[in-house]
């Protein structure tokens, strides 16, 4: 990690990046990969917009996805010394973002269900993974820990995420609960999918607390 020196600018834009293609957090000043980070731009009352999805037009300003980096970048006026203006930042920004994280998540598995890639509950997933058809357990953060342990050691190795609620979980099948889900393989459709769950689960975990704690590993 890198950080720049206290007279030098934070942040920045797009262009702000290494070879490597790295970003800058405009509230930490360390780089990394866009992967690791939470895209924001300023709309065009000056407020401090999200770009989950990174094609809003204007100039990019970068946040690690994490709770804190994101509470520092907003106590510290990061946002404003990266723009060269005034910026207005809502007051719930940290759980807004969690909240689109946590959306969109529940929209890559609508879009993998509708595909056939997707399943929910315990005898469809355990028969997936136990006969090596799922490419990627979703289990319910706040499930049975024996039910989920049990599980994940069916899968022997296979990449587990657990950090949505089953309510949050149920409501990317329509359901009102969900504790056991999975990913199937199904070409390369389902390959870009859950890498881009992967993803979207990584930035979640920064504000959802500690990956190890709450299950978000990748055992291959």
């Amino acid at each position: 990690m890198t950080r720049p020196r206290q007279h030098e600018t934070l942040a920045l834009a797009d262009s702000d990046r290494s070879g490597r293609g790295d970003r800058r957090c405009i509230a930490t000043g360390a780089s990394g990969g866009p992967e690791g980070m939470i895209r924001f731009v300023i709309g065009p009352d000056g407020d401090v917009v999200p770009d989950l999805s990174e094609k809003l037009p204007g100039r990019g300003l970068w946040v690690t996805a994490s709770r804190d980096a994101l509470a520092e970048a907003s106590r510290k006026r990061a946002f404003s010394r990266a723009a060269k203006q005034k910026v207005t930042v809502r007051d719930d920004l940290v759980e807004a973002v969690e909240a689109m994280l946590v959306a969109s998540i529940q929209s890559l598995i609508g879009l993998a269900r509708r595909a056939g890639a997707a399943i929910a509950g315990h005898a469809k997933v355990e028969d997936a993974v136990r006969h090596h058809k799922a490419v990627l357990l979703i289990e319910a953060a706040d499930g049975a820990v024996d039910a989920r342990e049990k599980m994940k050691r069916l899968g022997d190795g296979l990449p587990a995420m657990a950090l949505l609620t089953r309510s949050e979980l149920g409501a990317a099948f329509d359901r009102e609960q969900t504790v056991h889900a999975a990913i199937l393989a199904a070409g390369d459709h389902s390959k870009g999918l859950t890498a881009r769950l992967t993803r979207e689960f990584a930035r979640l975990a920064g504000f959802r607390g500690d990956i190890s704690r709450l299950g978000l590993e990748n055992n291959g």
